[in-house]
């Protein structure tokens, strides 16, 4: 990809990340490029949404017309072939999203493995997150003077099963990685 596409794509990204919102003010929906906003929609994973576009539109009483779908769904054909790119859908899986089901059925297939891929990683990262946190939490009541013996016990118990846990959810992590690699 050269860098006159990717700079067209951080655009189009961008400006998805600022019209995220289907509510349309009654001036937007008069002077709005339906086409753009078809290809920001599907550019950024998200569902055909010009329902809930027409809606808004309608509630403030400005007719959507059968050319102005038209080009929505045009430029949501072109933003979603954007989108429907390995590299998309394994950035987002990594982020811990998932919008495969935007793409069309005979690329899912293909995109599967990456979007598998990335949401393995990103799930054993999550994984040591929260084991993480809790030896931290555990750590603090640890050292609280008001903390039982019993309570200490228990802590110290459960300090060693998170040790064995935060040692498989790594294992788990580095094969992600060996996976994700394999792509």
């Amino acid at each position: 990809m050269n860098i006159q596409q990717q700079l067209t794509i951080t655009v189009i990204i961008s400006s998805a990340l600022l019209t995220g919102c289907q509510t349309m003010s009654a001036g937007e929906c008069q002077t709005a490029d339906w086409n753009k906003i078809g290809q920001q929609d599907g550019n950024a994973g998200r569902v055909d949404n010009i329902g809930d576009r027409v809606d808004s539109c309608s509630k403030n009483t400005v007719v959507v017309t059968p050319n102005n779908i038209h080009a929505y769904r045009l430029g949501y054909a072109q933003g979603v072939g954007y989108y429907c790119q390995p590299h998309r859908i394994l950035d987002d899986a990594l982020a811990g999203r998932n919008h495969l089901d935007v793409c069309p059925l005979p690329l899912q297939n293909g995109l599967y493995p990456f979007a598998q891929a990335g949401q393995r990683v990103y799930q054993a990262n999550q994984k040591i997150d929260q084991l993480h946190s809790e030896q931290n939490s555990l750590s603090n009541e640890l050292q609280d003077k008001k903390t039982s013996e019993t309570r200490s016990k228990e802590i110290r118990r459960r300090q060693y099963q998170l040790t064995n846990e935060l040692q498989d959810a790594v294992i788990e992590l580095r094969q992600a990685r060996i996976m994700l690699g394999a792509l």
